[in-house]
């Protein structure tokens, strides 16, 4: 049986066949949909071929996706790019209140 390294070392990120940080739980969380996927057609009663077929068509779509997003992304890159997307591209302020205040001391008590 063949030994995985998931582990490099002392302040390395965790890496399994090419995939690092987050995207491995992204693969997981693929392999269990696409095995939920072949219990619900095999269930409804879909012919087997049909079923398998499909499964293997989304398995490889989603291996292929995991690694494009690996690579595009890298360790932390997917996390960078949701707080770009989730951040203002401007910031407006509509009352003149802070800038009235910006010269006052707040510690005078006078």
């Amino acid at each position: 049986m063949p030994i995985y390294d998931l582990n490099r070392g002392i302040n390395k990120p965790v890496e399994f066949k090419g995939l690092v940080g987050s995207n491995i739980y992204f693969l997981a969380a693929g392999i269990g949909l696409v095995f939920s996927l072949f219990v619900t057609c095999y269930l409804l009663g879909l012919p087997l071929v049909l079923t398998v077929l499909v499964t293997f068509l989304a398995w490889g779509g989603m291996w292929a996706g995991v690694f494009a997003l690996n690579r595009r992304y890298g360790e932390h890159g997917l996390m960078k790019a949701a707080a770009r997307r989730s951040s203002p591209k401007y910031i407006t302020n509509r009352h003149s209140r802070l800038f009235q205040r910006l010269n006052e001391d707040p510690t005078s008590r006078a």
